[in-house]
């Protein structure tokens, strides 16, 4: 998270009023306007954001600031307690994602706090997860039993013809767009690829936060059942000999670059659903996670009182609702 500094200007904007409350602390909205845009511009990567998507990142970003907050004070109500070789282990990690001591002290600098400050944080996310855990295990891979139970209640709904499904990332292309850039994002996308092959993130977690598709944030870039030439030869050879579960190279059609992931091809035989079926159960025990979660955090909220003050800084669905 970026830390924000006010000057003058801003305190005649109103930009330092609090537009949030939780408990005995305020969030105001230069802090809220700074780390949205922060957060925006990393995602955008120099596409221009229309003002319902910034919007969404707005809500997020409050969330995140009311969650961290509440867990805060849960922390400390609880007493919970971090080793501190375990934030030193983290903060090690972080750290050997620069490729120096000096370049990581100078984005300490650049972002305005001290290393201190950045282990104390680092210990406060982990007091955040050790509560979550706690409060809302994460979810166990779904097992072969729980495979074969849900192909059983669906097979009967599995059309037997030639579409396939699967999720995509997509990097749309730009006019006069230089090689350098293309580069960029074809190095980008085999970057993504790697990380779903060696089990370090998910393909819907990576779309719903590089896609170019619309949909891509809900959907976790997952495409509905389509024929592969209705998608253009190109799109059809680069994943014509795809097998369900692989990952295509990356390849270009006239809608920008792209990598696919085959998940099901529907000709009725189950070991070719597979992949899907665990796919869509991921999803259902996430999203189930994460509504138990806003859950937890509204009952934090009445605990320790939070108050939105303004309905612009009021997301559609606040953590304790607005008061």
């Amino acid at each position: 998270m970026v830390c924000a500094t006010f000057g003058s200007a801003q305190l005649m904007n109103g930009k330092n009023f609090d537009v949030i409350q939780v408990g005995k602390t305020g969030i105001s909205q230069g802090h809220v306007d700074s780390l949205t845009e922060a957060l925006a511009k990393a995602q955008a990567r120099g596409r221009q954001i229309p003002p319902e998507a910034m919007k969404q990142v707005r809500w997020a970003v409050i969330d995140n600031l009311v969650g961290q907050e509440l867990i805060k004070l849960e922390a400390k109500a609880l007493s919970i307690k971090v080793p501190k070789n375990r934030i030193d282990s983290v903060a090690k990690l972080f750290k050997a994602q620069y490729p120096s001591i000096d370049a990581f002290n100078k984005e300490l600098k650049k972002s305005g706090i001290t290393e201190a400050q950045f282990n104390q944080r680092i210990e406060q996310q982990l007091q955040s997860d050790i509560i979550l855990e706690k409060k809302v295990p994460y979810p166990t891979d779904p097992t072969d039993k729980q495979i074969s139970a849900y192909w059983e209640l669906n097979k009967s709904k599995v059309p037997l013809n030639d579409t396939i499904s699967g999720a995509r990332i997509l990097l749309k292309s730009k006019k006069g767009e230089s090689k350098k850039a293309i580069e960029d994002k074809k190095e980008l996308l085999k970057g993504l690829a790697a990380q779903v092959r060696l089990g370090k993130a998910s393909f819907a977690t990576l779309a719903a936060q590089y896609s170019d598709d619309a949909d891509a944030r809900k959907t976790g870039g997952v495409m509905n059942k389509f024929l592969a030439k209705s998608k253009g030869a190109d799109f059809a050879k680069a994943i014509s000999k795809l097998t369900v579960g692989e990952i295509s190279d990356v390849f270009s059609t006239s809608e920008g670059l792209q990598i696919f992931m085959l998940t099901e091809k529907n000709d009725g035989k189950f070991e070719n659903y597979k992949v899907q079926i665990e796919y869509i159960l991921r999803v259902q025990a996430e999203q189930e996670r994460q509504l138990k979660i806003k859950q937890y955090l509204d009952e934090l909220a009445k605990k320790y009182k939070v108050k939105y003050l303004n309905k612009d800084y009021t997301p559609e669905s606040a953590i304790g609702g607005a008061k």
